[in-house]
């Protein structure tokens, strides 16, 4: 049987999270009946916009979702104590976008999955999935651009060019020669680049890559400049980087005229200056052109936009939920 295995970080078991879950397996599912979906999540109850598990949400989870492995990140930190003898908690509570890294090891090393989609629950599917999906099946690593940002994803370049040494250089310009940007949030992610990390040192060099910085400073204030940018993108630059050059197929960089990721603000040559003020919009009239539109960006407290909500209550409201 055929197999696509899904596999994220979400905050809770809520109304978001589950619109996601079912979007992407509807999707699948009307293309392909008899394919098996998997999700691995992973539940961060104890997350900065404290979000907690809503009752009804959490219900349709576990009743509508199929194939649904739930972790926490306690599973994880004895991942690396009972298999490497390794402590990382500390750090691991201070830089906690390391459980991706973690939770693609596991389902390589564990779970022997061969290929996985990183998917976030900020996302609107707004075709019919079958190209992606054709991709992901065929385990062909799968990316897509974002054009305003192409070093979203560079963060670590340099240190893994350290690391591997200069052919890494050259293979990544010759799979990826204009050096685009990868959004880590949806991406297809080919899990035999973990297949030479498996071994106790070969796995304490992964850990040692990422820089265990907290977002927040030693006043217990929240870090806006610009060292936020590298605290947050580390795990994106390791999988865009890393899947780029060791995958066993190349890489699919999906159209950049028809799949994009692009937060809503700042200068863009087709739609000049994009605000987060403009009516009605919100700045995401670009995003929303894309057949995948991320909701990418800081909401510092305020939750996501209206522009991704009412899309959200509008799916509900169609499939019967709400």
């Amino acid at each position: 049987m055929k197999e696509i295995v899904i596999s994220n970080l979400m905050r809770a078991k809520n109304k978001q999270s589950f619109f996601a879950l079912h979007q992407i397996q509807s999707k699948i599912k009307n293309l392909y009946p008899d394919v098996r979906i998997e999700f691995h999540i992973l539940w961060d109850n104890t997350n900065e916009l404290n979000l907690k598990n809503e009752k009804k949400w959490e219900d349709l989870i576990d009743s509508e979702i199929e194939n649904l492995y739930s972790y926490d990140k306690e599973f994880f930190n004895n991942y690396v104590k009972e298999f490497y003898g390794l402590d990382y908690d500390e750090k691991f509570t201070t830089w906690k976008a390391i459980y991706f890294i973690l939770m693609a090891h596991y389902l390589r090393r564990v779970k022997l999955k061969h290929y996985y989609l990183i998917y976030d629950d900020d996302i609107l599917i707004n075709d019919d999935f079958k190209h992606i999906c054709d991709l992901i099946l065929d385990q062909t690593p799968v990316t897509i651009t974002e054009p305003a940002n192409m070093n979203c994803d560079k963060v670590l370049f340099q240190k893994l060019i350290e690391t591997f040494g200069e052919d890494f250089y050259h293979i990544y310009l010759s799979n990826n020669p204009k050096q685009l940007g990868f959004n880590a949030g949806f991406q297809g992610i080919d899990l035999s680049i973990y297949d030479n990390f498996l071994s106790c040192d070969r796995f304490q060099m992964i850990l040692d890559l990422f820089n265990y910085q907290s977002i927040y400073d030693e006043n217990g204030e929240e870090i806006w400049d610009s060292r936020r940018f590298f605290i947050d993108t580390q795990q994106q630059s390791f999988f865009g980087l890393m899947n780029t050059v060791f995958s066993k197929k190349l890489i699919h960089i999906l159209d950049p005229e028809e799949y994009f990721v692009v937060p809503n603000f700042g200068p863009h040559p087709r739609h000049g200056q994009l605000d987060p003020d403009d009516k009605p919009d919100g700045g995401w009239r670009w995003g929303l052109e894309s057949k995948i539109t991320h909701f990418i960006g800081h909401t510092r407290g305020k939750g996501k936009p209206k522009q991704f909500t009412d899309r959200v209550d509008e799916y509900l409201k169609t499939n019967n939920f709400l």
